[in-house]
């Protein structure tokens, strides 16, 4: 069983584009220390400031390690001027169907 951390976040829309960006290539390069961590999307939406990642994790324990250490290294640091609200972070069980489809 994988497992996949969501976490969204609003910047104000005063915040340059150059601070999600920085906080992305922060964010992968603490990442890819981790134990556990198999990849990471990054998601983002100009018009609303809303920023996403969505990370894969080999186990539970794994992906609850990563949000403590996320909160310390990264979350911590951000200045409350940049948000517009509080991150919203979600743990998920990633499901994985078969297709079905003879190989």
């Amino acid at each position: 069983m994988m497992y996949a951390r969501f976490g969204m976040l609003r910047l104000r829309n005063t915040t340059p584009l150059s601070f999600a960006e920085q906080l992305a290539s922060q964010k992968l390069q603490l990442l890819r220390s981790v134990k556990g961590f198999r990849g990471i999307t990054f998601l983002g939406e100009k018009v609303t400031n809303e920023f996403a990642t969505i990370s894969y994790w080999e186990s539970e324990e794994d992906v609850i390690a990563a949000g403590k250490i996320i909160a310390s290294e990264i979350s911590g640091s951000i200045p409350l001027v940049y948000l517009e609200s509080p991150p919203v972070v979600i743990i998920y069980e990633v499901y994985e169907p078969s297709t079905g489809l003879p190989s």
